[in-house]
């Protein structure tokens, strides 16, 4: 009889070997650890993380695991609640530029948990898991027909990546962990409109999903039982959610293959789809004064312009989510500023009537002829200045793509400017030693070792 794309899952994530992965899904493993590290400190002092954690702590409960940053010891399920969704809090996780995903920002936080819980993880062990994680939510991404700035979905679909990475981490047999994936449907979130509202329930989904991933691992152990066929079975998720599938995407090369060596970092603290304008508007500033602008034209496919470039009217920006959503927007603080990074979304900068002013005169342009392989397409922009001249470019591959990357030291760069933004202060020795144990993962015996290091007071 043959086997089940469901079955076949769950002996890929009980069965994969750290020695299966290439030097490029280890490094892009490595890298991914330290910036969605940096991500959930960032996000500690972000809208919403208070009262997340706030929440976390009256409830009270067994003390197993931590919130980065303010070092609160919860019952694991919780700590994962709110790592996840700081992780997720300020649009500066890793992407892929071919889909609308977000690999790492559920699963690093369910992972950190279940190595406290767990005590002994390796970092070997850690980085199978997270490529296993990252791996299966790409894969599911490719194989749905509609991605999630289409249907509006949100990537429903992404409990079963952390759930996989969690079923490696608790080296569950592969019946086991096909449990898990089918307990995991049941913890599957994610709508889309939250993004185009500015709303915090996005960063939300994914501390929903760290806590459900979890939890599905927990009660797989605990016996408890999920659905066989949580994919193609009638009711199945693909069945129901998105016809057609697909289902060479989650076969072909499994075990063999991991996509997370096409994994994003990201350099700028906005949605991926500004990314390409944000990086043309920074690199034709040199020399312009801002007040000579008369128009900034960008040029986009139809599916960034519909996700990031509403009309300025509809989408003037007053909180940050919106901001990031908004191509108008941060264009116009990048060429104000030269970066786009936590400081231009403060308050006191989204108010800033120079940014108000320029934002105007942002116009964004759909062009079919921009429609490329990746979800990101090309971008071209045009910089008109009052005494009629004009400069011009175009970026087919932003910063931070595999084929653009950022390397190690780059990403630390980037984690140092994260930790700036803690909620509370971290002590500079313990941020160096994390930095140099990330660097070198694979030689790390207990991963829980490195999660005093980020949290207030400890050593």
């Amino acid at each position: 009889m043959s086997e089940t794309v469901e079955e076949r899952l769950g002996r890929y994530a009980a069965s994969a070997r750290f020695e299966d992965l290439s030097p490029a899904a280890v490094g892009s493993a490595k890298r991914s650890t330290l910036d969605t590290v940096g991500a959930i400190l960032a996000g500690s002092s972000a809208a919403g993380t208070s009262t997340v954690l706030d929440m976390a702590t009256s409830w009270g409960g067994k003390p197993e695991a931590r919130a980065l940053a303010f070092g609160s010891r919860l019952p694991g399920p919780l700590a994962a609640w709110c790592n996840g969704t700081m992780a997720r809090a300020l649009e500066i996780d890793d992407c892929v530029d071919f889909l609308p995903v977000h690999p790492s920002a559920s699963a690093v936080p369910a992972l950190l948990t279940i190595s406290e819980l767990l005590g002994g993880l390796s970092g070997r062990e850690f980085i199978t898991a997270l490529a296993v994680g990252q791996d299966v939510k790409i894969r599911m991404g490719l194989a749905v027909r509609k991605n999630a700035m289409q249907s509006g979905r949100n990537n429903m679909f992404k409990i079963f990546g952390p759930t996989a990475a969690i079923a490696r981490a608790m080296r569950f047999k592969p019946e086991q962990a096909q449990n898990a994936l089918g307990l995991s449907f049941s913890f599957a979130v994610g709508d889309g409109q939250c993004a185009l509202d500015g709303a915090l329930s996005l960063r939300l989904q994914q501390g929903i999903v760290a806590q459900g991933a979890l939890l599905s691992g927990l009660l797989t152990a605990g016996g408890f039982t999920g659905a066989r066929d949580f994919l193609m079975g009638r009711f199945g998720y693909l069945v129901a959610f998105e016809p057609d599938p697909r289902l060479e995407y989650l076969e072909d090369d499994l075990g063999s293959y991991f996509y997370g060596d096409q994994i994003t970092i990201k350099p700028f603290s906005a949605c991926r789809a500004t990314h390409a304008s944000i990086e043309l508007a920074l690199g034709l500033r040199g020399g312009i004064d801002p007040a000579s602008i008369r128009r900034v034209i960008v040029h986009v496919s139809p599916a960034i312009h519909q996700l990031v470039a509403q009309s300025w009217e509809k989408s003037f920006p007053e909180t940050a989510p919106a901001a990031q959503f908004s191509i108008q927007f941060t264009v116009a603080a990048a060429l104000l500023h030269g970066d786009l990074f936590l400081k231009q979304l403060a308050p006191a900068a989204l108010k800033d009537p120079r940014v108000t002013a320029l934002g105007r005169r942002v116009a964004v342009l759909p062009d079919p002829a921009l429609v490329a392989d990746n979800v990101l397409g090309k971008t071209q922009m045009e910089i008109e200045l009052a005494n009629g001249k004009a400069v011009s470019a175009e970026i087919g591959i932003p910063l931070g793509n595999p084929a653009h990357p950022m390397d190690y030291a780059v990403c630390v760069e980037k984690f140092r400017k994260c930790v700036d933004y803690a909620a509370v202060p971290l002590a500079g020795s313990n941020i160096d030693r994390v930095i140099e144990m990330v660097n070198d993962l694979e030689h790390v015996n207990d991963v829980s070792d490195i999660i005093p290091l980020l949290c207030q007071g400890e050593k």
